[in-house]
């Protein structure tokens, strides 16, 4: 028969090792999914939120940047998946979306000193 020095590896040994294990995998876990930015304050913040991160994190809203009519077909398309999207709230949830992360919101806007010196090289 074994006896319990014949297993190198015992409950005392093995526990380090695995609590080491899970703080590692955690950590890389952790540094995979960054936390999402929050959504823009506003009065529909709240309903955007509710509606729409049931099944997405808000930073997939954060990165389109969609044109009026293009949120309006995003908003209808998920509105048939599920999202709860009164039709009384409809247009405050496009305008929502379109101030915060309109077209403009990702362009990234030249200033005056920046269009000087583009002339200037010119």
């Amino acid at each position: 028969m074994l006896s319990k020095t014949d297993y190198p590896l015992n409950a005392r040994t093995l526990r380090p090792v695995l609590l080491s294990a899970l703080v590692a995998s955690t950590l890389a876990l952790a540094q995979a999914n960054p936390p999402a930015k929050p959504l823009p304050p506003g009065p529909m913040q709240p309903k955007i939120k509710a509606a729409c991160t049931q099944c997405h994190a808000a930073d997939r809203i954060a990165e389109k940047h969609f044109s009026r009519e293009q949120w309006s077909d995003e908003l209808d398309k998920m509105t048939t998946l599920g999202a709860a999207v009164p039709d009384s709230q409809h247009d405050a949830f496009l305008d929502y979306l379109t101030a915060n992360f309109g077209p403009l919101k990702g362009v990234v806007r030249k200033t005056r000193k920046d269009a000087a010196a583009n002339s200037d090289a010119k």
